[in-house]
């Protein structure tokens, strides 16, 4: 759609050579971006660029073809950004951000491909649907208003934060994830505001941190193939109750202070069917397993 999105060329910063900008020149209230990369490495922010949406990139286009689209319906600007490749990347490809959560920097001594930074805004409330092939991505949601968050992480290496003490100034529905052959880590889950957090572990790894609890009911339902999933909980004062799936291959460890009262149900001793805040797990096991801890064990 004409104004909305725009693509530039830009030789401000060697390793930033694309860039899509979504134009506020029409009227919606949510931005429900898809954004889909078969290799390398991103990360996403909130800035204070008056946009809604800014993206750039340094793409291989001898291997990578960027395709970006713009429709606005009903008050939503749909936004898709699909990163297809050409060629199989190695798992070496890509951009590491280990201080990225830290504030640190980090250098290269060569021009690094297949990068992204999405930046968004404070002015919107964000869906998001992110779908990584290989590499990694950072996720620093501070401050961004999202409605709701799908991550699938291939073969990759995501982790989702809060760099700054900012929470999700509305009600997310639902962040959900899915783990298949690579990692996720999920930090200061509380700030997210979630109704209800789905995480599908295949083969890969994956980390749940709920170690400040939540200020309002939260539904999780977790299982896991072969792979791992190890769950942070908060304190006893937090109201927690686990259904655990009867399997007779399930491998589940549960956190000091939890009893059984039921077959295969357990809780802590604050819980009450009625709490406001109370936290409901439902977990599955096949082959792999599901470990949970607390911050201070």
């Amino acid at each position: 759609m004409t104004g909305i999105g725009l693509l530039v060329s830009v030789q401000t910063n060697a390793q930033l050579k694309k860039f899509y900008s979504l134009k506020d020149n029409v009227v919606f209230d949510t931005v429900r971006l898809s954004f889909e990369a078969a290799s390398g490495s991103c990360y996403f922010k909130n800035t204070s660029h008056s946009s809604p949406l800014n993206i750039y990139g340094n793409p291989d286009l001898d291997k990578i073809n960027p395709s970006y689209h713009t429709e606005v319906k009903n008050n939503t600007c749909h936004v898709s950004l699909t990163l297809e490749e050409f060629q199989t990347s190695s798992l070496d490809d890509g951009f590491s951000f280990a201080s990225f959560f830290s504030g640190g920097t980090t250098s290269s001594k060569k021009v690094e491909k297949d990068y992204w930074k999405v930046y968004l805004s404070d002015s919107k409330i964000y869906d998001l649907n992110l779908h990584y092939g290989i590499g990694e991505a950072y996720l620093d949601f501070s401050g961004t208003a999202i409605s709701n968050v799908k991550i699938n992480t291939g073969n990759a290496n995501v982790k989702v934060g809060y760099s700054l003490e900012d929470s999700n100034p509305i009600e997310m529905d639902t962040f959900m994830v899915k783990v298949d052959l690579g990692s996720l880590d999920a930090e200061k889950i509380n700030y997210m505001n979630a109704s209800n957090v789905i995480a599908e572990v295949r083969v890969g790894n994956a980390t749940l941190d709920f170690n400040e609890g939540t200020n309002k009911k939260c539904n999780i339902n977790a299982s896991v193939g072969a792979g791992n999933l190890d769950i942070i909980l908060p304190d006893n004062d937090v109201p927690v109750i686990i259904y655990v799936g009867d399997s007779p291959m399930c491998g589940v460890k549960l956190a000091k202070g939890y009893e059984e009262v039921e077959k295969n149900t357990y809780v802590n001793m604050s819980y009450r069917a009625d709490a406001e805040n109370l936290m409901v797990f439902n977990v599955d096991v096949t082959f792999g397993s599901i470990n949970f801890s607390k911050a201070a064990d």
